[in-house]
């Protein structure tokens, strides 16, 4: 069984319609963050699909409704990066639905008894205990209960997971991550809070410093960025892990960017990667951007900066890395 299980990790849809209709078990959410709450959602899907022997699915969208709806500023996650953490949990199959104008338009029941019932064969539902659908968010738990119950289906609603005296949600680990509370994200996340991207050639400035930096080009626009300021980080990049210090800002003291850059100084580290993929995961913010009143004194604060880092990230002392 497990290792069947294994083998339909990979089964990526784009549609319900591509479903194969397949008995199932079927968790319903955004997903966006795949935070802890999330994950206990997740666990209940698989533990309840193989005791049932029943096809596990997440069902989610390509594009997070709320992006939409609600006017959100940033995603935690990438459907890269979803696909990624769902395979990981060993479920079957993961859809991701376009959520279209027709799809936003879509009555709360049509979607239970359309989407979940007719296409996805849905005997079980798992969903969230604030969890809403349909059109405008019109859909509760309750209301889907009742469908199914009336379709032989059922429903189970998991309890939100608690975390620092709170409800766990992707909006508080949002608002964590814009004030540079990355221990709170991480928390809440149970992992910490990471961003991905190509290193591309920067302006050089940092090298002449004596702190080269990897400047990091974020291909997702709409990827949350933690607020600007200092920060102690892991990198990995090329399978290894390198401590650093990651800057996010427009650099005021040198050469105000037009835009927020994202670089990273790596400790210990002079090897040439420009093209390659990296993965910034953060640890801690240090302190706010500055504008400093001379280039001598930002190299100062950069060394406090890196002696923190090192602290904090526990790595010792040695030679300065560098991406030249």
């Amino acid at each position: 069984m497990a290792a069947e299980s294994v083998q339909r990790v990979s089964s990526i849809y784009l549609s319900s319609s591509e479903f194969p209709g397949i008995a199932s078990v079927v968790a319903v959410g955004a997903f966006d963050g795949f935070h802890v709450g999330h994950q206990r959602i997740v666990r209940e899907l698989v533990d309840c699909g193989h005791k049932a022997s029943l096809a596990t699915v997440i069902y989610t969208f390509r594009r997070n409704p709320k992006l939409t709806t609600r006017g959100i500023q940033g995603l935690l996650t990438t459907n890269s990066e979803r696909v990624e953490f769902a395979e990981k949990t060993g479920v079957d199959s993961i859809v991701l639905e376009d959520f279209s104008a027709r799809f936003q338009g879509l009555p709360a029941e049509v979607f239970v008894s359309e989407i979940l019932i007719s296409r996805l064969n849905a005997c079980v539902v798992v969903v969230g205990q604030d969890f809403h659908f349909g059109k405008g968010r019109a859909g509760d738990a309750e209301m889907m209960s009742r469908i199914l119950d009336n379709a032989g289906r059922r429903l189970i609603i998991v309890a939100p997971v608690m975390v620092d005296g709170e409800p766990c949600s992707s909006s508080i680990i949002r608002t964590s991550i814009a004030e540079g509370d990355m221990e709170r994200a991480a928390r809440l996340l149970g992992r910490s809070y990471s961003i991905e991207g190509v290193i591309v050639t920067g302006n050089q400035i940092g090298g002449r410093l004596g702190f080269p930096t990897a400047n990091v080009e974020v291909p997702d626009p709409v990827k949350l960025l933690p607020g600007n300021g200092v920060y102690a980080v892991r990198a990995v990049v090329d399978g290894a892990i390198v401590n650093g210090v990651c800057n996010i800002g427009v650099r005021p003291t040198i050469v105000a960017a037009s835009r927020r850059v994202v670089e990273v100084h790596l400790l210990d580290f002079d090897r040439q990667v420009y093209g390659h993929l990296v993965s910034v995961q953060f640890a801690a913010r240090l302190r706010g951007e500055v504008h400093f009143a001379s280039p001598a004194a930002l190299v100062k604060q950069i060394s406090r900066d890196v002696l923190r880092a090192r602290v904090i990230l526990g790595s010792v002392g040695g030679r300065q890395g560098m991406t030249k």
